[in-house]
């Protein structure tokens, strides 16, 4: 008996993709919709925030692709490289609840202390990313508000599970020294950040445009605008 094996590929890809579409479907089960991420802040634009936490059930779901890659980076981040790993840091800014997960905290012989967050990547950049050197500050800040310590440093780890011709390297480190007073400036970020989010959450009003190279990308984009008003007369 002649078997097509096509149809029976095609499954196992649809099979395959259901499995982890229900993953996704978990893991946004376990998230607090009433706390916010310090991913949300990384491009440091309240209106996006502001947009997430009003409309983001209105969003079409991410496509499959972006699952994978969603899928394969929380299997990174679920290996350990030290003895204080997924740390948790927390604080709460003018009743605004705001937190996340440190990857890593790594303390060297000399004592210095360095948080790490570990990225992948489809390719392994040339310099750290800005926004995710941001993503790290907020978690260098939070755990100062909550514990009261000043970490020496934070770093930026590229993983790949790709290589280049003549190329084979896989993972990458940036290292960045940071002082008590950089700390200090990124808590008033955070400060200033969620006031204003507060504010116009309550008051149903948009918050202030923060233009970037992200705008391209983001899934609020649309609304965005100087019609905006127009677009959210549309959601109600």
């Amino acid at each position: 008996m002649e078997v097509n094996t096509t149809e029976i590929e095609k499954e196992i890809n649809e099979k395959f993709g259901e499995g982890i579409r229900m993953w996704m479907k978990s893991e946004g089960e376990k998230r607090d919709k009433n706390y916010f991420h310090v991913s949300s802040f990384v491009y440091e634009c309240v209106r996006r925030v502001w947009y997430e936490k009003k409309y983001m059930d209105l969003l079409p779901e991410l496509d499959i692709q972006s699952i994978y890659r969603m899928w394969i980076g929380t299997k990174l981040h679920e290996t350990p490289i030290s003895s204080e790993h997924e740390v948790p840091v927390y604080g709460t800014f003018d009743g605004v609840e705001f937190g996340g997960r440190i990857d890593e905290i790594i303390t060297l012989d000399n004592k210095m202390r360095i948080i790490v967050d570990k990225k992948f990547t489809n390719k392994l950049p040339y310099t750290p990313h800005e926004h995710y050197l941001h993503q790290i500050m907020f978690y260098a800040a939070l755990l100062h508000s909550m514990t009261g310590e000043f970490v020496s440093g934070v770093a930026l780890h590229y993983l790949t599970p790709t290589v280049e011709y003549g190329n084979s390297e896989r993972e990458k480190s940036f290292v960045r020294m940071v002082t008590p007073e950089e700390i200090l400036q990124v808590e008033e970020v955070i400060k200033e950040m969620t006031a204003e989010l507060k504010r116009t959450l309550a008051e149903d009003t948009l918050p202030t445009m923060h233009t970037s190279w992200y705008c391209t990308y983001c899934p609020f984009k649309v609304s965005c605008d100087a019609g905006s008003k127009e677009y959210m007369a549309k959601l109600k």
